[in-house]
This record gives C-alpha cells, structure tokens and sequence, in this order.
C-alpha cells in the first residue's frame, strides 16, 4: 500500500493548496490561481500510471480496512479515465463556477439605492414591523439571479447535465448521488414521508400569521419576524468580541478543547468577502478556518457554533489517514455540525448570557424551527429540478421555483421574482442541500440512541460520555463505511425521516 499511500499524499497537498487559495477568495475576492491549481489536480488525476496503479490495487485481495482506502481513491480517479471529453468538460464546469463564485462572493444587494449587506438584510427581516419593508428587503436578494443568469449560469447547469449523460447516469442529480455513495433511490419516497406532516406545518405557520401579522397568511420575508417574536432574546445585542473564549467554555462540556485545534477564525463583515458562513478544513488535523459574518446578535452564535463543529470534526479525524479521511459523507459532516449549531436553544450554551427566564421561548421556537425546517426540502428539490427539466430562460428557472413549492406545501406564486441565485449551494455545490437536512436527520437518530443507550433525557446530562459517543460510534468509523451503513450500524435500522418526524 506504500506506493498508494504515496500519491494519495501528493494528491492531498494539491487540494490544501487549493482550499488556501479558495479561502483567499472567499474573505478576499482575490484569485490568486484557482484556476492554475485545478489543472494541477486534474492532471494529476489524469495520469495514466496513477490510474493502473489504483486499478492494480484494487485486483488484490485486501483486507477491509486497505479495500476501504483503495475503493475511495479509485471512485476519485476512475471518472478521469473514461473519456477526454468528460476530462475538457470537467474542466469548463470548474472554470465556470469559479467565475461565478467570484460574482457571487463580490455581489452587494441595494436597498433604496444604498449598499446592503446579507447580515442587514437579515436584521430587517427579523426586527422590521412595517410589512412592506421586510418584503422589500427580502425581494432585495433577487437582484443576483440577473447578474448569474448572464454571466453563465444556465450554462454551468447545461454542462453538468452534459457530463452526467456522457459518463453514463440518468442525471446529474444521479450522478451526484452515486459520486457521493448514496443510493439514486434515496428520495423516492421523502414526498409520501412529508404528507401527514404538511398540514400540521401550514396549520402552525397560519396560528402565528394569526397571532403576529393579525392575518392567517405567512409569507417568506415574516418567517424571521415571526421567530423573533417567537423567542425576542434570540435578537439580543451580545458583545462577540469574546467569542472565542464562549466556544472555548462551551465545547470544553463535551471533552474538547479548542485550545488544542488549529482553527481560525474571520467572523466580521467587509467588502468583497462572502456573505455565507464556511469552515475550510484545509488540512485534516492541521488546519482549519471558519468564515462568518455577525454583527453582535445572540441568533449569529448558530453559524459559529456550526461551523466550530466542523472545525471540530476535522480536527478529530486523523491526519495521516488520507484516503479515510475522503470517504467521509457530508451528511455526517453536516450532521454533526448541525447538532452543536442547535446548542444555540440550550441552556448549556445560552447560560453564558441570559438567566433561565428565556427557557420556554427558546423551547417554543427549537420546536417550531423543527417543524418549519420541513420547508427547506422544496430547496432541496428545486436544486434537483434544475437538472431534469429543461433550462432556457431566467423565467424557467422561476417557474420551476413556483412549481416545486405548490406541489409540497401549496405555496402560491410570488408577483415579483423568486430570490435563489443568492444561495451559494446552487452554483458552487449543486446536490448537496439535502446534507444539511439528513444531517440533521442523523442528529436526531443519533440522540436518541445515545439517550436510550444511557437511560436519559437529554445528552445534556452526561456531556463528556455524549462526546466520547460521538468520537468513537460516529467520527473515528465515518470514513469506513459508506453513510447509509453507517446510519445502520448506529441505529439498528435503515435511513429514514421518521427519526426526525416521529
């Protein structure tokens, strides 16, 4: 395995240097060769002899563990050997993304003529009692949908279509699916799953349309005005110059120190950095960096608590195990990023500003954020969508948009466009929303054995045992498995909404 292990290693130097170049980009929007470093890759994973030695390997018989590693580096290269017309198609979808990202990550939304950041935006949304303006702010995002379309975006999912078809798969959706080792079924029957859930969700959303609009109609620009209203302290002014040490006292619940990872940290806004919330593991065990933007609000503890997670998470894999490391679903990552980021409505986080007076509204809204979180599958279809149906026009896009809404929750059409192109998933990482949601389906499954393996309520009550649970059942055997054994080997049983639903 020495000669695997060793342009498994040279394979990984190339991809730090391009996490380091894209980290640059994201808090900079400076390119200093993106482009250059994924011609490096992709010709390195062109190579001919790095293919036959992969191939050789896996002719032998290994043991489990050396099959794993060589089953992962073969799914890596195997794509790079079929044709050189994938390989040249490969290689336009990169270069159109990394100029649409440059697009996305520089773009600055106007509202009333004057330069808005997505964190304003928010604030408007979520504090603003004049309806009519939070509508305003929250159309404000639909200026970027233009600015994409033209610069190519129906072209990049064009090619990806293209790319999925020439290698061989139904769609790209299929594509995605298979190259992340996740059976193309997996979604067949999340829309029967969802059914018996949708009215209880629209019936919920109207009794507080009732409650805070005094109508019985909640549209998207009330849905962060009503959870302010919901839990009020969420929107408290915090000082997060002290952020550190707060994650610091927090994480040290569970057995881990931040003290003893490599994680940086850029929280605050400035021109041309993005607007979203990363972590970039640049190198697993070594380095990691978490981009954010906060503006001294309690609720933004959610993207630092998440992306600290990852941090976490990265740091707890081992280094020298390189090709193990690959094979890590982003359903796990996301899951267990997901599950630090709902500490947010707990009191082992919250303690460290408010008294326990703010139980029940944190409660109130952890449980109708649950629930509402149900909505976030119509973006996870739209994605899929985009690459079934046939894409011509930025009104295509729309109406695909409108359609994929009404069928699951009987959204009517907006008068004005649907904001979508300021979510970056679309562009830069197509296929990959649904990691958020099952992972936070694979926190609730995890809870809950952990619960019942320990005789509590809650992990809150055995914190270190929780983590320790986390390490050893979840993060160290993550890279072995492929997740839906995984999830098995955990749970007893096969993936399923119901652990989230039920």
């Amino acid at each position: 395995m020495e000669k695997l292990f060793e342009i498994a290693a040279r394979l990984d130097e190339m991809q730090t240097n391009l996490s380091k170049l894209s980290w640059v980009q994201y808090t900079s929007g400076y390119d200093f060769g993106i482009e250059k470093a994924y011609k490096e890759i992709n010709d390195f994973l062109e190579d001919k002899n790095n293919y036959e030695l992969v191939s050789e390997y896996m002719k032998r018989d290994l043991d489990p563990v050396n099959r794993r590693r060589v089953e992962i580096f073969y799914n890596t290269i195997r794509s790079y050997h079929l044709s050189d017309e994938l390989n040249e198609l490969n290689e336009k979808i990169q270069k159109k993304t990394n100029e649409l990202s440059m697009i996305l990550n520089t773009f600055r939304f106007k509202l009333d003529g004057k330069e808005v950041s997505s964190v304003e935006l928010t604030q408007i949304l979520s504090n603003e009692d004049n309806r009519e303006l939070r509508k305003k702010a929250y159309f404000a995002r639909n200026q970027i949908n233009q600015p994409l379309v033209e610069g190519g975006f129906i072209d990049l999912i064009n090619m990806r279509k293209e790319y999925a078809t020439l290698y061989g798969d139904k769609d790209f959706v299929e594509y995605s699916l298979k190259q992340n080792e996740l059976s193309p079924t997996i979604f067949n029957n999340w829309e029967n799953e969802l059914k018996p859930y949708i009215d209880k969700l629209n019936s919920k959303r109207q009794e507080y349309a009732r409650k805070f609009l005094n109508g019985d109609e909640m549209m998207p620009w009330d849905e962060d005005y009503i959870m302010a209203k919901i839990a009020p302290i969420q929107n408290r002014t915090v000082d997060m110059s002290n952020y550190y040490e707060t994650l610091r006292k927090f994480f040290l619940n569970f057995g881990l120190d931040l003290d003893n990872f490599n994680i940086t940290y850029d929280i605050f806004s400035r021109k041309n950095k993005s607007e979203w919330g990363y972590n970039f593991p640049i190198k697993d065990g070594v380095d990691s960096r978490i981009l954010a933007n906060v503006k001294n609000k309690y609720h933004e503890y959610k993207v630092l608590l998440h992306e600290t997670g990852h941090g976490i998470h990265s740091f707890l894999l081992k280094p020298e195990e390189i090709l193990l490391n690959q094979g890590v679903s982003g359903i796990i990552a996301e899951g267990i990023a997901n599950l630090f980021g709902g500490f947010l409505y707990d009191e082992m986080f919250y303690r460290n500003f408010f008294d326990k007076s703010v139980e029940l509204q944190l409660k109130e809204l952890a449980e109708y954020n649950k629930l509402n979180y149900l909505r976030f599958i119509g973006s996870i279809f739209f994605d899929h969508e985009l690459y079934r149906n046939e894409i011509n026009s930025l009104q295509d896009i729309e109406n695909l948009y409108f359609k994929v809404f009404e069928d699951l929750f009987g959204d009517k059409p907006f008068d004005d466009a649907p904001p979508f192109a300021y979510r970056i998933h679309y562009t830069t990482h197509p296929i990959y929303m649904h990691n958020y949601f099952m992972g936070d389906v694979t926190c609730e499954m995890i809870r809950k054995v952990f619960c019942k393996k320990y005789g509590v309520n809650s992990v809150t009550e055995k914190p270190k045992e929780f983590g320790d649970f986390l390490i050893n059942k979840v993060i160290d055997p993550s890279g072995l498995y492929k997740y839906e054994e995984l999830f098995a080997r955990i749970s007893g049983e096969g993936f399923s909404l119901k652990w989230y639903l039920e």
